[in-house]
């Protein structure tokens, strides 16, 4: 159940003590905030005997390691987890729903981080930025608390990792664009100095023809799934067994499908920490009297996760190898700013769900019940126009679906001088009748909602009244849209997609290994009480006091 913090019921005492508890020490030279895209809490335990002294381990061994943190969201994809990561809050808040959304007041699809108001500097594309964020993150508090003198830099291969990483008032933000790195007008007029020399160096490019081989003994994958499981996507020249060449559809030169090859692999992580170096030596972060922000998300985690899924060889190889990475950037900061100085934290945006055709294969049972999505729609539309006539030709009855809802034509309800109250009872009938539906709430019910289940929380958390639709239903835990069957996916609102790890390490902080229940939504203010920086607005994450050395 929700953790919300009502701050009339909190005694006083309490309050000041979680806010003060971790300031016993002086603050943090450099926060580094580091996001791995799609990994489940259940790659820490399972992967662990493979991975080296520098990376995870080192996070276990001198830091705090919550076991139990779980989404309580409906939205598990990349937009709404890096919102919640860096607000401290959910979508109802954040106001970032989903990855896009209809936008019943604009009439049109949003994309989470679009801004047609800005360009892109550094490559070509479409205007990024975060206005589309409702509220603060911590970077922003932080900025704010130190006078605007502390810097915050956000990097990522995608752009709304990065964005809504950094918050409003970050510095630069970054993100991965074929070869190069770039970014938005909002954050200045040029990329800097040190930007343009790393694009210039060539090192994405520089992986062309690379070859990704298997690191660890056949033993180690005595646990995972085959390595040619038919149900592995190996496009874009990859192949679903090792080796794997980076080259791209075409072998003799590059193509737009080698940046796809290679963001499905352990090489544009390497590119990406790369980066993060630069950013240390460029903004001399940590070393300029005042606490400042590094946030990094890696998005091949997420690439080699959706392409080969959660049991795979790739999936084990990349986390050995994102582990390698992590510990080369450990030792890195320890040389450049002093870990003692640094405060870090690792959390992931959303976890994933086994391939069902692997759980079938591996258990000899196909638990796993088929309900197509669009069938399900379609019989609502059939329904609708039996009820109340076929709306004007051309016209759908539904202009927007997304993220689990969907919002109905203006014109197709006028056509037929029906109300959207009408049309969603109607409808909402028609839902409720399918097995595999858990849950259906129209706009008026959904708004006014007391949650009384995690479904419940996770549905009122993830609405927005302006970025939501008429009807919001859900599956079935058990039950998958028929046809997808083949590749790892995510974006429900149950715990195989949700329950991730989170670490922090630095001083301030205890370490050990916490069982208690937690949230990402925990992550900002736990980093506002430990840096003295102001709590996110509309905050609804607690303080993990428990983990404080005071």
């Amino acid at each position: 159940m929700t953790r919300l913090l009502h701050r009339g019921v909190l005694p006083l005492i309490l309050l000041t003590t979680a806010c003060t508890a971790g300031m016993s020490q002086s603050p943090p030279q450099l926060v580094v905030f580091i996001v791995l895209d799609q990994v489940p809490f259940d790659y820490v335990p399972r992967f662990r005997q493979h991975f080296g002294p520098d990376g995870f381990v080192r996070l276990m061994n001198n830091g705090a390691l919550f076991t139990n943190v779980v989404y309580e969201h409906a939205s598990t994809s990349t937009g709404p987890g890096h919102a919640v990561l860096s607000t401290g809050a959910y979508g109802r808040v954040n106001g970032i729903v989903g990855n896009s959304w209809w936008d019943n007041l604009a009439g049109r699809s949003i994309y989470c981080v679009a801004d047609t108001t800005t360009t892109i500097i550094g490559g070509q594309g479409q205007g990024r930025s975060p206005a589309n964020l409702q509220t603060l993150t911590f970077g922003d508090q932080l900025r704010i608390s130190t006078g605007f003198r502390g810097k915050v830099i956000s990097l990522s291969h995608k752009d709304r990792a990065a964005i809504l990483l950094g918050g409003k008032y970050a510095n630069l933000a970054l993100w991965m664009r074929d070869s190069t790195f770039v970014t938005s007008s909002y954050y200045g007029t040029d990329l800097p100095a040190w930007v343009r020399r790393f694009n210039a160096s060539g090192i994405v490019n520089g992986y062309f023809g690379r070859i990704w081989q298997r690191s660890l003994p056949i033993s180690a994958f005595h646990a995972m799934d085959k390595d040619d499981a038919p149900y592995e996507d190996g496009g874009n020249g990859m192949g679903t067994t090792f080796p794997h060449r980076i080259t791209g559809n075409d072998t003799t030169r590059r193509t737009p499908s080698y940046y796809s090859a290679l963001m499905k692999s352990p090489y544009a992580s390497e590119a990406l920490a790369a980066l993060a170096r630069e950013a240390v030596r460029g903004e001399q972060l940590g070393r300029r009297g005042v606490t400042d922000l590094l946030c990094i998300s890696f998005s091949s985690t997420d690439h080699v996760g959706h392409a080969f899924g959660p049991h795979s060889w790739e999936v084990l190889e990349m986390m050995v190898q994102m582990d390698r990475i992590l510990g080369d950037f450990f030792r890195f900061l320890d040389r450049e700013v002093g870990l003692a100085k640094c405060l870090i934290t690792l959390s992931s945006d959303h976890a994933v769900s086994p391939i069902p055709r692997y759980l079938a294969t591996a258990s000899g049972r196909d638990v796993a019940r088929r309900l197509s999505g669009t069938a399900v729609l379609a019989a609502c539309e059939s329904s609708l126009t039996a009820a109340f006539g076929a709306p004007p030709e051309g016209t759908p009855w539904f202009e927007g679906k997304y993220n689990n809802s969907v919002t109905f034509s203006t014109k197709a309800l006028a056509g037929r001088a029906i109300t959207p109250e009408q049309a969603s009872l109607l409808m909402m009938g028609v839902l409720r009748k399918f097995d595999g539906i858990a849950a259906a709430y129209a706009r008026e019910e959904i708004e006014h909602l007391t949650p009384s289940t995690s479904l419940e929380m996770r549905a009122r958390n993830s609405y927005s009244r302006t970025r939501s639709g008429d009807v919001t239903f859900f599956f079935k835990p058990l039950f998958i849209d028929a046809g997808h069957d083949e590749g790892a996916s995510h974006g429900r609102p149950y715990e195989p997609d949700a329950h991730v790890p989170l670490f922090i390490m630095g001083a301030g902080v205890k370490k050990g290994v916490y069982a208690a229940e937690a949230s990402p939504a925990d992550i900002a203010p736990t980093l506002s009480a430990l840096t003295g920086a102001g709590f996110t607005p509309g905050r609804q994450g607690r303080v993990l006091q428990e983990a404080f050395t005071r």
